[in-house]
């Protein structure tokens, strides 16, 4: 196995294990000092939140876990895991394991379970033409799921106007600047980036094209 290889997996076999590792920790010191009822609860929730997720992982459709289609139980598990994060900032006296047990986990849901949907790395690939005038345009890839052909595409013109580019379907919508927010190396977008109506783009003329009318009725055209 490649040493780069080597190291990435040993980071994420670590990241998986760290958080039941820390709250056992933290329950044994508990035991030895009677620690009050409300941090066994804790403890407790932190383990069966982490329960969940490698039956998330478990039930993934690829052998690194990233099914990224996620539901309303994905959000609430998300937000289980940043109260249980405040509530050990203020526990006592074994605050740090905890803590950190659930901002392992809490990193763990927003990077494999979270993210996927909403995160679109800069990948400035392809070009953008309006009536047939090349202009400047910042493109951002997303992975929704680890199929490469259910890849999407943020499209930013430089007059603000985006698009959202859905390679599965063949088909396009136009996004507001306040549906998504640029970070730096990606864009971030506060709903799910399948999310919203899409609608039919018009006949590509080549391969690997996308055609969109504007709304003041010009053709866009992104080339890949």
């Amino acid at each position: 196995m490649p040493p780069l290889l080597l190291l990435r997996a040993s980071i994420l076999l670590s990241s998986l294990l760290s958080p039941p590792i820390l709250v056992a920790s933290a329950l044994f010191a508990l035991k030895r000092r009677r620690g009050p009822v409300h941090l066994w609860l804790l403890g407790a929730i932190v383990v069966a939140n982490w329960a969940l997720f490698v039956v998330f992982l478990i039930r993934s459709e690829t052998p690194y876990g990233a099914y990224y289609r996620t539901f309303w139980g994905t959000d609430a598990l998300l937000l289980l895991s940043l109260l249980g994060l405040i509530v050990s900032m203020v526990a006592s006296p074994v605050k740090w394991r905890l803590f950190f047990g659930n901002a392992a986990l809490m990193t763990l849901w927003v990077c494999i379970a979270y993210a996927p949907a909403h995160w679109l790395s800069r990948d400035d690939f392809g070009s953008v033409s309006v009536d047939g005038h090349p202009v400047p345009a910042a493109v951002y890839l997303g992975h929704p799921t680890d199929m490469e052909a259910e890849d999407v595409v943020l499209v930013r013109l430089g007059d603000g106007d985006g698009y959202l580019l859905d390679f599965d379907s063949g088909k396009v919508r136009k996004v507001t600047r306040s549906e998504y927010v640029r970070l730096p190396g990606g864009a971030w977008c506060l709903s799910g980036m399948q999310e919203g109506a899409f609608h039919e783009a018009l006949r590509p003329e080549r391969l690997n094209q996308f055609r969109i009318t504007s709304d003041d009725n010009r053709i866009v055209i992104v080339q890949f």
